[in-house]
């Protein structure tokens, strides 16, 4: 199995520092009467959607900082809003 290194850095705000993929797809669509996500898109935007995700899973912010990919890239032409967001002590029985 062929291993790889996905480095997140953060800024001086402990914002993850997320760079623009030149042509990055991203988009989604809802099946399943709501209950299927699923998540469409080429390298560039997937490989942007795991960058973000991971950073955030490692910003130490908890004034509810959030990252909205599609108004800092256009990633997707389907006018789509793809937010990502870090929620502690939620009860996910």
């Amino acid at each position: 199995m062929k291993t790889k290194t996905l480095t997140i850095q953060l800024n001086q705000n402990q914002l993850p520092v997320l760079p623009a993929e030149p042509g990055a797809h991203l988009t989604f669509t809802i099946h399943n009467n709501g209950n299927e996500l699923e998540l469409v898109g080429n390298k560039a935007g997937l490989l942007l959607l795991a960058k973000a995700a991971l950073g955030m899973a490692e910003t130490i912010r908890k004034d509810g900082f959030h990252i909205h990919l599609d108004d800092l890239y256009s990633i997707n032409s389907d006018r789509k809003s793809i937010l990502i967001r870090r929620e502690e002590n939620q009860n996910y029985d």
